[in-house]
């Protein structure tokens, strides 16, 4: 056999298992897409009363750690192991996603439309911005979501320091993966309802600072 006829020979067998690969159905798309959603969806609404019902709220930066950036869910497995989703993906990045739903929340249980998201601009009315660097957001083996953040609260015109603080939020994981999103969403209403209130005391001590000030100018 010539030297081009065994070339030939050697790559049926090739040829025939491309062919078969090709005949394969394809496999489905199990995928499954989620996002965060707010207490004003479908939880109970948080009526807070402030002192200026037209308060704005400007929300962010919101700082996530590296391993909430990518769309798969992640799940701790250990305190030094994460197992991340086949299946289970955010359907738009987290960062934006935890934003969005904080801004929404506050709007809800301040009860106002001012809410500003960061970056604006510069002649934009803000009374108080919040700062958030999230250290946890995820669920455990053990049932439990959980929420760590550090916030902190500044003066929307001069941009001083108003309160820090450190939150912890706890809720439980029902329907394996598939509840995680429901249980983070739980978990960020609870940590938004923190920072409300927060707000809601410092925008009442500013208004009853300014009604001193407006009595003692009068007299």
């Amino acid at each position: 056999m010539s030297i081009r006829g065994r070339a030939i020979a050697r790559a049926w067998p090739a040829l025939f298992i491309l062919a078969g690969c090709t005949l394969l159905p394809p496999q489905p798309d199990r995928s499954r897409f989620f996002i965060l959603t707010a207490a004003s969806d479908g939880a109970q609404p948080i009526a807070l009363s402030v002192a200026d019902p037209n308060i704005a709220v400007g929300v962010g930066p919101v700082g996530l750690p590296g391993y909430l950036k990518r769309p798969e869910l992640v799940t701790r497995v250990g305190s030094d192991q994460l197992q991340l989703s086949d299946e289970e993906r955010w359907a738009e990045p987290l960062d934006s996603n935890f934003q969005r739903v904080l801004g929404q929340d506050l709007s809800q249980m301040l009860g106002t439309q001012r809410i500003v998201m960061f970056p604006w601009y510069g002649r934009t009315r803000i009374d108080y911005q919040v700062e958030v660097q999230v250290h946890r957001f995820d669920a455990g083996a053990d049932g439990q979501s959980q929420l760590t953040a550090r916030w902190i609260v500044l003066d929307g015109k001069s941009g001083a320091e108003l309160a820090a603080e450190e939150t912890t939020t706890n809720a439980s994981v029902t329907g394996g993966n598939a509840g995680v999103p429901a249980a983070l969403s739980r978990d960020l209403s609870a940590f938004s309802r923190q920072i409300a209130e927060r707000i809601a005391e410092l925008s009442q001590a500013r208004a009853k600072k300014l009604r001193s000030e407006g009595r003692s100018g009068g007299q």
